[in-house]
């Protein structure tokens, strides 16, 4: 998702209200995996992870970078 995408939103909320939020960027994920990832690998598995049914109890983030891999990989 762009960032714009997110400011976008968060203007249609009461500045007043409280929100849980949670992102997670390139750099971040690479931090935590110890991994780094090509920005073609980032950004297909950034528009799977928007595209599957993801709720709160579930972030996949791993399964959309995989996915991702194996896509890249298979071409």
């Amino acid at each position: 998702m762009k960032v714009s995408t997110v400011l976008a939103a968060l203007q249609e909320e009461d500045p007043n209200s409280e929100i849980m939020i949670q992102w997670f960027t390139k750099e971040d994920v690479e931090l935590n995996t110890g991994n780094e990832y090509s920005n073609e690998h980032w950004d297909l598995a950034v528009k799977l992870f928007e595209k599957w049914d993801i709720n709160m109890d579930v972030f996949d983030i791993m399964t959309s970078l995989n996915e991702a891999q194996e896509r890249l990989a298979a071409r």
